[in-house]
């Protein structure tokens, strides 16, 4: 009896063991189940957003490079799918198109004067530029701070004081840049010229930071970026730095052009900040550089020898750098221009009651004062460039030392002139 009721036991235990195999069994094949029919639903869901998120980057697709070559005939135009680039407050205020770029093959302009004109050293010319530098010294100023180049545009003939050393050009840099977008613009990288007329004209005329900012960006298709890593750094200044090569390969040798000039206020940028800072170097050296040979040589190709990029661009770049004397005119001006004077403290100053004509661009900051110009004085009269970037304080301080500089060439130049024209020519102006 008892042998008996063991086995009952061990074969209930057994069916009870059976049928929990069974329900594990079953668990298991619901919880696959279960498994595959949720994956299921994740891989459609994935597919859904991913098919979400492709039709989301054709309306809003990565920021495309475009540049020029000033040989290549330009491809269909399209609009640049990158982010509308910020604007002035002025800009948007005028209600301003943004420049419309074309796509074109992947290279960059280059200018079209490949060799420097070949101007010959005269000994009266030195002795003026002589004279210029003991003007200096005599004020106490610093001569190892000076340069200067001057030449006689008509007889090709020069005199120069440490005109090979690069020095900081202050807002000079400008002509430089405005250089190099009229060449993109002949060469049919920009559709409609009449898009950066504003902001040639406050670039030039009134010497102005926004709009220098945006035609630097707009040439270079960079833009002013918090600090960047290692590879996007170097793609970012290989792209700005296209504006040192365009005139590198030009002869201006180790020119540096690829610094904003601050304070930007639309960028709230008072001094440089991330990748504007991070292209200066560590440690900070790597300052815009130019030399006055390169300064007047520049300014003798547009205004003088009308090549620059072509006729007609230099014609539209002279135009812009014109300077009207009328007292009235430079008031109107200043006003508009919160303040700036392209003539007042530089070398216009002491030759606004002469008849001469007057072509000019210069820059001013705290440790430095510089300029170049054309002055003529009518096709039988003198026609000259002077170029001076003195890179110390105290020229930024003294506001009469270049209107006094400015005088004494004036002077002699055109005394030069006098004494070298027939005696049927004009005579000598009274001064």
């Amino acid at each position: 009896m008892g042998k008996s009721c063991k086995n009952i036991f061990l074969n209930q235990l057994s069916k009870l063991r059976l049928i929990g195999k069974v329900k594990i069994i079953t668990l298991t094949i619901a919880c696959i189940v279960v498994a595959t029919l949720i994956t299921k639903h994740q891989t459609e869901h994935s597919a859904t957003s991913s098919s979400r998120q492709a039709f989301h980057s054709l309306t809003t697709p990565a920021k495309l490079p475009v540049q020029v070559s000033a040989t290549s005939s330009p491809k269909e135009a399209f609009h640049s799918p990158t982010t509308p680039p910020k604007l002035p407050d002025w800009a948007i205020a005028k209600s301003l198109p943004i420049p419309f770029r074309q796509a074109t093959q992947h290279s960059e302009v280059v200018y079209n004067l490949k060799t420097p004109p070949k101007f010959k050293q005269s000994q009266e010319l030195q002795a003026i530029v002589n004279d210029v530098v003991n003007l200096t010294t005599a004020k106490d100023l610093p001569k190892k701070a000076l340069s200067i180049t001057l030449i006689d545009a008509k007889t090709g003939e020069t005199g120069a004081y440490q005109q090979d050393t690069p020095r900081y050009p202050a807002s000079v840099v400008k002509l430089f840049w405005m250089v190099i977008l009229y060449a993109q613009i002949e060469s049919n990288l920009w559709k409609n010229e009449q898009d950066f007329t504003p902001y040639l004209a406050k670039m030039i005329k009134e010497s102005d930071n926004e709009a220098a900012s945006f035609i630097l960006d707009e040439v270079t298709d960079t833009h002013s970026e918090p600090e960047l890593e290692s590879e996007k750094l170097k793609i970012w200044k290989n792209k700005r730095q296209q504006v040192n090569r365009f005139f590198e390969k030009a002869g201006y040798n180790h020119i540096n052009i690829s610094q904003k000039t601050f304070p930007i206020d639309y960028l709230n940028l008072s001094e440089p900040e991330g990748s504007e800072l991070q292209i200066l170097g560590n440690p900070i050296w790597n300052w815009n550089k130019i030399t006055t040979e390169q300064g007047a040589r520049l300014l003798y190709e547009i205004c003088y020898a009308g090549q620059a990029v072509s006729p007609q661009a230099s014609k539209k770049m002279c135009a812009w750098l014109k300077r009207d004397f009328n007292p009235k005119v430079l008031q109107k001006k200043q006003l508009e221009s919160d303040g700036f004077n392209p003539v007042e403290t530089f070398f216009g100053e002491s030759l606004s009651k002469t008849n001469a004509q007057f072509y000019s661009k210069a820059g001013w900051v705290s440790l430095s004062r510089a300029e170049t110009a054309m002055i003529t004085t009518g096709n039988s009269g003198a026609t000259y460039i002077l170029t001076i970037f003195a890179e110390d304080s105290a020229y930024a301080n003294d506001t009469q030392i270049f209107p006094q500089i400015s005088r004494l060439v004036y002077n002699r130049m055109t005394s030069r002139n006098s004494r070298s024209m027939p005696k049927s020519g004009v005579p000598n102006e009274k001064l």
